[in-house]
C-alpha cells in the first residue's frame, strides 16, 4: 500500500485506510480478514452507453485506459484526480465515505463534465468472482477471465450487487443510490463499479456499500437477502398467496404455452438477414395462424387427461395481426384464430389452473395505429429502436407512455376476465433515457414508472408476470420465465438463494428439438436442483404429438415442486471436485443431489444415477 495515508475509519466491525492513489485496505474486524483495493480501476474514454437499446458487455482495451487517482483531503471529502495515458489529467471528483455499522458507504460526488463514466472505487482484490448474472455466476481464477465486460442493471444482473471471495471469507458490494444509472465492469479477476452520466450530466446520488460475508456465495446471498428485505424489495409468495389465492395453482403445478398465430413479412427475415423458416415457405404475407382457440381447448384438455394436475396455460400471439405485430394498439384479438367468445373460454380456466395473456408495453411497430406516439427519443431526437422481431423493426416506449397504454387497454382487456398477464421484457430491459422534449426521462425514472406499469396491474387482481426477472419487480411479480443457461462449475443458484420463497421461477423447453430424452432428462435436472417449475412451450398444433410423451413423463418434477416451491433456498454446494453433483436445500428440510456426469457417483453415501438424481428429507 502507499505510504501516503489520506483517511482512516473504524468502528467495531470494519477498520478503513486510504491511501493517495486511491488504494485501500480493509479490514474485518470480528475475523480479523484484511482485503485490499488496488490502485487502477480501467476507465473508458469514451460513453459507456451512447443511446443504443442494449449495451454491448463486450469492452475492448482500444477503448480502455488503466486509470489511477491522485487524491487529497477537501473538507469532509476526499477530490481524487483521474489520470490516464502518460499521466494525463482526465478529470477529478469527490468522495465522502463513512462506517455505517457494517456498511463501508462510498459517496461518489461532483463529476467533472470532462469525464464520460466512472469506474470507482477500485476493485477489492479477490480469488473469485460473484455476479448475480441469470441463475447466478461464479467467476474463479482458474477459469482464465482475459475478456473485459460491462455488465448493467437489470439485464445483465438481476440484483444490485456484485462480490468477491477469498476461501470462504467474502465481501458484498451493494448499490444504495443510484444503480439504474450503474453497472460492473470486470477485466481479469477485478469488479469494479461503473457509473455513468444521467441524460449527459452527472446527476443524481450514487452511493455503493460494503460489508464482509462468510459461508461463500451462499454467505454473499444471504446478506443481500437481508438487505432486500430492509429496502422493500422482497414479498414472500405466501404473502402473494393470501392477497390472491389463484397464485397457489402454480406450486406443484407446470407451464403450458400457446404460440397461436404470428405475422409473416418476407421483408423482415431479409431485414435479419435469416432464411424464411420451413413453417412459414410458401406462405405470402399475412397472419399464420399456428394453433386457433379450438385446438388450444382440446391440448389444454389433452393436458389434464396425461395428469397436468394444476398449473398455468399461457396465450401468446392472441393480439391483433398475431404475436408482436400491432403493440400497444392490441384490439380486438385476431379474429383468424376464433371468436372473442373463444377467447374468453380459454381465459375462464379456473381453480387449480390459470390462463395467462400475453402483452407487452415497451415494444412499439410502424404499423400501430398509435405510432409514434410516446416513443423514447435519442439525444438528436431520432426514435430509439428495439429489436426486429416477429412485428419487424420496433421502437421503444417511454414508461410514462407504457402506463398510458395498459391504462387504456384494460377494460378491453377486462372484458375477457384474465386472471393472469404476461407483460414481456419489463423487468428484463436495460433502463432507458429519452430526450423527448417535455417529456425527458432518466433511467431512474424509467425504473420508476415500470415500477408504476407492474403496480397498475398487480391492483387489477391478476396473476401477473414479466421476462426474467429483477429485485425491483420482485414485490409485483409471481413468476417469472428466467434465461438461465447452465454452466457447470459457473451457474450458481444466487437468484434462488434469494427470492426462491418469493418468485415462481418456470424454466424448460421452447421448441420442439428440445423434445428427446437426453435434452428433457437434463431440462428436469435443472429446474430440480434449482426449485423451479417446468415449462413446456412455444408448441403449436403440429407439433403437440412430439410433446405429448415427454409431458406425461416428467410430472416428478411436479411433484418436487409441491414440497418445495414456496420454501425459502437454504444453501448449495458442489459434492464433488468436476462440480457434476450439485446438492440445493430449502427451509423444509428437503434437499435434492443432482448428478449432471454421464456415469453414477457415490455422494454422501448414496448412489446417484448418472443424469438422475436423490431426494434427501
Amino acid at each position: 500500500m502507499s505510504a501516503n495515508l489520506l483517511l482512516e475509519l473504524h468502528n467495531e466491525y470494519q477498520h478503513f485506510s486510504l491511501f493517495a492513489d486511491a488504494s485501500a485496505e480493509l479490514i474485518d474486524v470480528k475475523t480479523g480478514t484484511h482485503w485490499c483495493m488496488g490502485p487502477v480501476a480501467v476507465q473508458e474514454d469514451r460513453e459507456l452507453d451512447p443511446g443504443h437499446n442494449w449495451l454491448r458487455t463486450s469492452r475492448s482495451v482500444c477503448e480502455q485506459y488503466p486509470g489511477r487517482f491522485k487524491g487529497s483531503i477537501e473538507g469532509s471529502a476526499v477530490r481524487f484526480t483521474v489520470l490516464g495515458h502518460l499521466n494525463a489529467e482526465m478529470g477529478t471528483f469527490t468522495c465522502r465515505y463513512r462506517l455505517d455499522g457494517p456498511w463501508l458507504e462510498v459517496e461518489i460526488l461532483d463529476v467533472d463534465a470532462a469525464l464520460p463514466n466512472l469506474m470507482f472505487p477500485t476493485a477489492i482484490v479477490s480469488e473469485q468472482l460473484v455476479l448475480p448474472s441469470g441463475i447466478g455466476k461464479l467467476i474463479r481464477k482458474s477459469d482464465g477471465l482475459y475478456d473485459r465486460h460491462a455488465y448493467r442493471f437489470p439485464t445483465h444482473l438481476n440484483m444490485r450487487f456484485f462480490g468477491g471471495l477469498r476461501g470462504d471469507a467474502g465481501w458484498i458490494g451493494i448499490f444504495a443510490d443510484g444503480y439504474a444509472d450503474a453497472g460492473v465492469l470486470t477485466t481479469q479477476m477485478a469488479a469494479t463499479p461503473l457509473w455513468m452520466k444521467s441524460l449527459n450530466r452527472w446527476q443524481g446520488r450514487r452511493t455503493i456499500r460494503y460489508g464482509f460475508t462468510s459461508g461463500g456465495y451462499v454467505g454473499i446471498a444471504k446478506t443481500f437477502r437481508a438487505w432486500a428485505k430492509e429496502h422493500g424489495l422482497f414479498k414472500t409468495l405466501v404473502e402473494k398467496i393470501a392477497a390472491n389465492p389463484a397464485v397457489g395453482n402454480l406450486i406443484g403445478g407446470r407451464a403450458v404455452g400457446f404460440m397461436m398465430a404470428r405475422p409473416f413479412r418476407k421483408q423482415r427475415y431479409e431485414d435479419r438477414c435469416e432464411p424464411v423458416p420451413a413453417k412459414f415457405q410458401g406462405h405470402s404475407d399475412g397472419v399464420v395462424t399456428l394453433i386457433n382457440y379450438s385446438q388450444t381447448r382440446r391440448i389444454m384438455d389433452e393436458c389434464k387427461s396425461l395428469g397436468m394436475n394444476k398449473g398455468l396455460f399461457t396465450l401468446h400471439g392472441w393480439i391483433n395481426g398475431g404475436y408482436d405485430e400491432t403493440h400497444p394498439d392490441i384490439w380486438p384479438p385476431e379474429p383468424a384464430l376464433g371468436s372473442i367468445d373463444e377467447l374468453r373460454g380459454l381465459c375462464a380456466e379456473r381453480d387449480p389452473y390459470l390462463s395467462i395473456l400475453h402483452d407487452n408495453y415497451q415494444d412499439i411497430y410502424p404499423q400501430s395505429p398509435s405510432f409514434p406516439n410516446g416513443i423514447c427519443q435519442r439525444r438528436d431526437g431520432s426514435f430509439l429502436p428495439g429489436g426486429i422481431w416477429a412485428g419487424g423493426q420496433c421502437y421503444i416506449l417511454n414508461s410514462t407512455a407504457s402506463l398510458e397504454y395498459a391504462r387504456r387497454n384494460w377494460p378491453n382487456l377486462a372484458s375477457l376476465n384474465p386472471r393472469g398477464i404476461y407483460a414481456d421484457t419489463i423487468t428484463a430491459e436495460l433502463f432507458k433515457e429519452s430526450y423527448e422534449r417535455d417529456h425527458t426521462q432518466t433511467r431512474g425514472q424509467d425504473e420508476a414508472m415500470k415500477r408504476e406499469l407492474m403496480q397498475f396491474f398487480h391492483q387489477r387482481g391478476v396473476v401477473f408476470s414479466s421476462e426474467n426477472g429483477a429485485d425491483f419487480g420482485v414485490p409485483f411479480t409471481d413468476w417469472i420465465p428466467p434465461a438461465y443457461k447452465y454452466v457447470a462449475g459457473q451457474s450458481i443458484p444466487l437468484w434462488p438463494m434469494v427470492y426462491h420463497d418469493c418468485v415462481i421461477g418456470i424454466q424448460g423447453t421452447w421448441s420442439p428439438e428440445d423434445h428427446n430424452a437426453t435434452r428433457m432428462a437434463r431440462s428436469c435436472l435443472e429446474n430440480m436442483l434449482w426449485g423451479n417449475m417446468l415449462f413446456f412451450a412455444g408448441f403449436t398444433a403440429e407439433d403437440w404429438p412430439q410433446f405429448r410423451k415427454s409431458f406425461a413423463d416428467t410430472f416428478h418434477v411436479d411433484r418436487w415442486h409441491g414440497q418445495i416451491g414456496t420454501a425459502e433456498m437454504t444453501n448449495h454446494r458442489y459434492l464433488t471436485d468436476d462440480f457434476a453433483v450439485e446438492k440445493t436445500e430449502f427451509a423444509t428440510g428437503d434437499a435434492v443431489i443432482c448428478n449432471f456426469a454421464s456415469e453414477p457417483r457415490q455422494v454422501e453415501g448414496k448412489t446417484i444415477p448418472a443424469g438422475g438424481y436423490v431426494l434427501v428429507n
